[in-house]
């Protein structure tokens, strides 16, 4: 049977705007009004940070969520138009003007079914090919919402991929979430295994990090490399952000012999982010695991390489993370253009406390154990995610 597409309007009982609501109108005991923010990066409703606002302030028609209704966010900036969350309980809360609720008609289409359809397209950045572009914001309007096409199987089915869909999500979700105590634990094992290096409670003897370790700078990606002799993989600040490595895009760079000897990267180097745009990412730092030959970074990344005959990278890379080692690292950071950053000289100047390698070496041991933990709830997180993206593309088209 041919499944003929109908437009969202058709199968819809509301799609409806939100209100324009500004600071001055914030309560401290009031309503929820959700914005564009409130839809997260992965498709979930989160209601932590909303502003209240007076339940009197808000028109008919603009208050309370069902179980089904879809939220929808139609303005921000482009590459985060068309995010949307589906409202799983009854919700007492307006919403921004930013956004729109979809209500399905639930006798025609399974809203979990749309919700996965809208999101399949926000993937593949139908919403910010189509939006409306001016200075620093893009919208797409309730009239083009209203125009999207879906093809409908019936709703059994319907429910059935979106059983499948979730199941996956579920998995994603229990993988991060454990992922975030195992990097909770490492932090505190350092704590409790060689004191805070601030007050250095337990008196281990200090060295710069320049003097213990081999510090350099990367390679300035520019134009001018493309006749360059060689060809690398190369990492990036997007490669090393929130201390952990995600080489999930690499990209490749040319480069001369000499810069190849310099910047070629090995198994236990420690690259941290030399400069960013967020200044919490400044001094970040991530251990270099070696599962790329014959890669190089870029000059936004300093390579500190240790001698381990009196540091190890698993604790370079703890301490250089912790509050305090972060403190001093960047302390002398400076801003220009936006940009935060830290140099070379910085870095080898930090002090580093030299605890016992026996020490290092117990505490590389367990740190290792629930690295490898979390690698391989990140395996089975991406098999899933696979596997939802394999049906949805089924499903939905590629």
């Amino acid at each position: 049977m041919t499944v003929v597409p109908q437009p969202l309007a058709d199968i819809s009982t509301e799609i409806v705007s939100g209100i324009a609501c500004g600071k001055s109108r914030v309560v401290a005991d009031g309503v929820p009004h959700l914005r564009p923010f409130s839809v997260t990066g992965d498709g979930a409703l989160s209601t932590s940070d909303a502003p209240l606002i007076p339940a009197s302030a808000i028109p008919k028609g603009r208050l309370g969520f069902r179980p089904g209704d879809i939220l929808f966010n139609n303005t921000n900036s482009v590459e985060l138009v068309g995010k949307s969350a589906i409202v799983s309980d009854s919700l007492h809360a307006s919403f921004s003007n930013h956004m729109t609720r979809l209500r399905i008609d639930e006798s025609k289409a399974n809203p979990g079914y749309v919700q996965a359809f809208l999101w399949h397209l926000y993937r593949k950045r139908y919403f910010e090919a189509r939006a409306t572009r001016w200075v620093g914001q893009a919208a797409f309007g309730t009239t083009q919402i209203k125009a999207i096409e879906i093809s409908l199987p019936p709703l059994d089915e319907q429910r059935r991929i979106v059983s499948l869909l979730n199941r996956a999500a579920s998995i994603r979700r229990r993988a991060d979430a454990a992922r975030a105590k195992a990097c909770a634990i490492v932090p505190t094992l350092f704590l409790d295994m060689f004191g805070d290096p601030a007050t250095n409670p337990k008196g281990w003897s200090i060295g710069k990090l320049g003097d213990t370790s081999d510090v350099q700078g990367g390679l300035q990606v520019t134009s001018k490399r493309s006749s360059l002799p060689i060809e690398m993989p190369y990492l990036r600040v997007a490669n090393v952000l929130r201390g952990v490595l995600d080489l999930s895009e690499i990209k490749s760079i040319r480069l001369t012999d000499a810069e190849w000897r310099r910047t070629e990267l090995v198994a236990g180097d420690i690259l941290i982010v030399e400069g960013h745009g967020n200044a919490n990412e400044v001094g970040r730092a991530a251990t270099w695991d070696g599962s790329i030959d014959q890669c190089t970074h870029q000059n936004h990344l300093i390579r500190a390489r240790p001698n381990r005959e009196c540091l190890l990278p698993e604790y370079l890379t703890s301490f250089l993370n912790s509050f305090s080692g972060r403190r001093v690292l960047i302390g002398d950071g400076k801003t220009t253009s936006g940009l935060n950053t830290i140099s070379t000289r910085n870095v080898k100047a930090v002090p580093v406390p030299l605890p016992p390698l026996a020490l290092q070496t117990a505490f590389a041991k367990q740190a290792q154990r629930i690295e490898a933990t979390a690698r391989s709830l990140d395996a089975a997180a991406t098999k899933a995610e696979a596997m939802a993206a394999a049906l949805s593309a089924e499903v939905f088209g590629s």
